[in-house]
């Protein structure tokens, strides 16, 4: 059974509730509820109050989202040796790790940035690998298109907390996944011989990840891969480069190199696809 989240306040219904509305989202667009005005607290549907004066706080703060616990607010966020937070979009939220967005947000959303990968994945009608979880968009996206099992890898603890309080995020947390903590460039080890029909690698930018750039890496995607299974592997816009590097090109030369063929860039998702 899914467990209950509490409900999420950002700028948008709080500026909603502000001007009189009754019926707002509490779980970043996927549902409407009912919240009750009474003298200066909002009453939300699971009995927690919040202040007139706190939503007016949160609605000046467009990159943050917030809960209630306990008649006091809090947001969204960790901060250890890095800063991760809950960022609202029109669509999914993103997560930002010390000042970066972890998904695309110019001209798209998250969760159709991850459909559209799905889609020039052509299909994930069998056992789908994805490397990179984060908040578990393209493992639910493949859920989404009938995909037999997802078996989904992150790196980071920090991450998976910020999925546990994302409404969007439930799909990373079911039955049909199973997640795994830890970095992908080990666990890819541990994983049988040509198991995946396909692979989804949407690694962090180079510059953080680069060693899930590396041809030694993607032996290790070849080789869990399932004879005539599929790839799809986040590249950026094509050209683009980092300390001189063509990426695209460098990406390119390296996966044919391991042995994976028919690579083709799709403009609309930034990536290529490949085939084993």
């Amino acid at each position: 059974m899914a467990r209950e989240l509490p409900p999420i306040l950002t700028s948008e219904n709080s500026r909603l509730i502000l001007g009189g509305a009754a019926l707002v989202s509490l779980d970043l667009g996927l549902s409407e509820s009912r919240v009750e005005l009474q003298g200066e607290v909002v009453l939300l549907p699971t009995g927690d109050k919040v202040s007139i004066e706190d939503l007016r706080r949160i609605a000046g703060k467009e990159d943050a989202a917030f809960f209630p616990d306990s008649g006091r607010l809090y947001q969204v966020a960790i901060s250890d040796e890095h800063y991760y937070k809950l960022v609202p979009t029109s669509g999914a939220p993103t997560l930002e790790i010390d000042g970066i967005r972890m998904h695309r947000t110019k001209d798209t959303t998250p969760d159709r940035d991850a459909s559209g990968k799905l889609e020039a994945l052509g299909g994930s009608a069998g056992r789908v690998l994805d490397t990179c979880a984060g908040l578990g968009y393209t493992g639910g996206a493949a859920l989404d298109r009938g995909a037999e099992a997802v078996v989904s890898v992150e790196v980071s603890a920090q991450v998976l907390r910020i999925a546990q309080m994302n409404p969007w995020s439930r799909s990373l947390f079911d039955d049909g996944v199973s997640l795994i903590l830890g970095d992908c460039y080990g666990v890819l080890d541990a994983l049988p011989e040509g198991f995946f029909d396909y692979v989804i690698h949407d690694p962090p930018r180079l510059s953080l990840a680069g060693s899930l750039y590396g041809e030694d890496f993607y032996r290790k995607l070849f080789r869990v891969t399932a004879q005539g299974g599929r790839l799809f592997h986040y590249v950026g816009e094509p050209g683009s480069r980092h300390r001189g590097i063509d990426l695209q090109r460098g990406v390119t030369r390296r996966l044919g190199a391991v042995g994976f063929r028919k690579i083709m860039y799709h403009d609309d998702v930034m990536g290529l696809t490949c085939e084993k």
